[in-house]
């Protein structure tokens, strides 16, 4: 057998554990812990399962002063170049020294910065001992070439140059970047080898993002599309991971007979910082650039007493403002909110709240994200925004459907194997017989047959979600990430999205955004043709 080939089989064993075995470990761990004690249960060397999150979070300092992640660039310059070297190495996670992958020594990556019009060079050097890429996760660019193709691969210790020309018309808004990196074998002089593969290609999205290789994009500036008066407001990007720690300080990743399991032990982090404290004064309205940047778990936001007014999703203007208390971020997701202050000084709580995606899925805690201060002098309260934004793509209701297609989500009873329509990721076939013609508008039909949702990511352009489980959705925005809910008494969750193909033939990747269920089957692409 094929040093490739066993690669394949052997990442196939390496999924999170199923949930059987984790009810079965947390029942031993139970009456161990009765015995011994949780904490010295929790912290022992060898563990596969990481320590309790408060054994985690000894060491770090939380409650320092909020920062914003570094810049990769000062954007400044219409042409950015930029260079990241992906490497393992120790960084700074809430104060704390942990071990993970970085692409410039951080936890979460410098921020990318780029304008309508312009073109992005960036320089991937591979310090990995495995190979990897990018993808920039929401641009409207090719998916083919020296661009955002998932296809491209960097061997260890190779180098590739990405330029990415951004259109004079895209979108001001906040998108991602990550690894999606699809196996750990490449050939040069950049491409994977595809000869001998078989169902699932293998990937490592999962371990590379939870290890740390992801960061904030953002194209133009949202706030130009305002109101003059807010044109100059504070802005503050908020890149939302969650790192899980072993007893030897490393953040695990699926090797060694380990594996990652989304629902264990985390610690929630803003920009690295555990529970940093953000102020501002009374009546200031800030704009806050909200990403989740992790590789497998969601975030579902409140800030206590406070509503958010949204401007942008993933990336994208809205066409109708809204004001909700509570934001759900799957993996993948991102809002541009405006946030203003209470008339008085006092202090509240950024935090996600319980959750469940799923009774199959995941069980999160509510838990404290973040601090926000209100103290000093009073600023002038501004304008409430209403209505639409400048730019804000146009309702696909009325335009005519080129073709319909249906697409399936469902996964083994373990939970370890995930299919798109009965198949696996296969590098070199789409699901789709037929392919989409630029020009055209399609509507998709996504059914989902798991007892956990789905978070459903479409590479290249946002699409325009009609119904949620039957229930029409009036337009009032865009996105590039939906959660198509799970199957609920026999009957699959059911999201209907519009698409329309404009510019860039070549294969368009669509996925789960739960990064180890595409690692595991659950993506695929559509051929886009002219």
């Amino acid at each position: 057998m094929s040093r490739d080939i066993t690669m394949r089989e052997s990442h196939r064993l390496r999924i999170r554990r199923t949930r059987r075995t984790i009810h079965a470990m947390t029942a031993v761990a139970l009456l161990i812990s009765a015995a011994v004690g949780t904490e010295a249960m929790a912290a022992s060397p060898g563990d596969t399962q990481p320590p309790s999150t408060a054994v985690q979070e000894k060491g770090m300092k939380p409650g320092l002063a909020f920062h914003d992640p570094a810049d990769a660039d000062t954007g400044a310059k219409q042409n950015v170049t930029i260079t990241l070297g992906a490497g393992q190495t120790a960084f700074q996670v809430g104060g704390k020294k942990v071990s993970g992958d970085s692409y410039s020594g951080t936890f979460t990556a410098p921020t990318i910065r780029a304008q309508p019009g312009s073109t992005v060079t960036i320089k991937l050097v591979n310090h990995l001992p495995v190979a990897t890429n990018l993808h920039f996760h929401g641009l409207h660019v090719s998916p083919t070439g020296q661009s955002d193709d998932p296809f491209l691969c960097v061997a260890p210790g190779a180098t590739t140059t990405y330029k990415l020309a951004i259109p004079a018309d895209h979108p001001q808004g906040t998108f991602w970047y990550h690894s999606h990196a699809m196996g750990t074998s490449c050939t040069s002089p950049g491409s994977y080898d595809m000869s001998g593969m078989t169902d699932p290609m293998p990937g490592d999205v999962e371990d590379q993002i939870f290890a740390g290789l992801s960061g904030a994009l953002i194209v133009g500036d949202d706030r130009t599309l305002l109101p003059r008066d807010l044109r100059n407001i504070t802005t503050h990007t908020l890149v939302l991971k969650d790192a899980q720690i072993d007893a030897t300080g490393h953040i695990p990743q699926n090797t060694g007979g380990n594996s990652i399991d989304s629902n264990a032990p985390t610690v929630r982090l803003v920009n690295s910082q555990l529970r940093p404290v953000l102020t501002m004064k009374p009546n200031e309205t800030q704009l806050w650039r909200l990403v989740n940047a992790g590789a497998d778990i969601f975030y579902q936001l409140q800030l206590d007493g406070y509503s958010f007014t949204v401007i942008g999703e993933d990336g994208t203007p809205v066409a109708q403002t809204t004001t909700p208390s509570i934001l759900l971020l799957p993996p993948g997701k991102r809002y541009d909110v405006l946030v203003t202050a209470n008339c008085t000084p006092g202090t509240t709580t950024l935090r996600t709240t319980a959750y469940s995606n799923g009774p199959q899925g995941d069980q999160y805690p509510d838990t404290a994200l973040a601090t926000l201060k209100v103290a000093g002098s009073p600023a002038k309260r501004l304008p409430t925004v209403t209505g639409p934004m400048p730019t804000a793509p146009a309702d696909l209701a009325t335009e005519p459907i080129a073709q319909q297609r249906n697409l399936q989500l469902s996964e083994n009873s373990d939970g370890t194997v995930f299919y798109i329509n009965g198949k696996q990721f296969s590098a070199g076939s789409s699901i789709f017989d037929t392919p989409a013609k630029l020009g055209t508008v399609e509507q998709w039909t996504i059914t989902n047959t798991a007892g956990e949702d789905h978070p459903f990511h479409l590479h290249t352009t946002a699409f325009q979600v009609v119904s949620v489980n039957g229930d029409p959705k009036r337009y009032t925005h865009r996105q590039d990430t939906v959660v198509v809910p799970h199957e609920t008494n026999g009957v699959p969750g059911r999201v209907v999205i519009r698409i329309a193909f404009a510019d860039y033939p070549g294969p368009w990747m669509f996925h789960c955004h739960i990064a180890a269920h595409e690692d595991n089957g659950m993506m695929s692409f559509i051929n886009v043709v002219p």
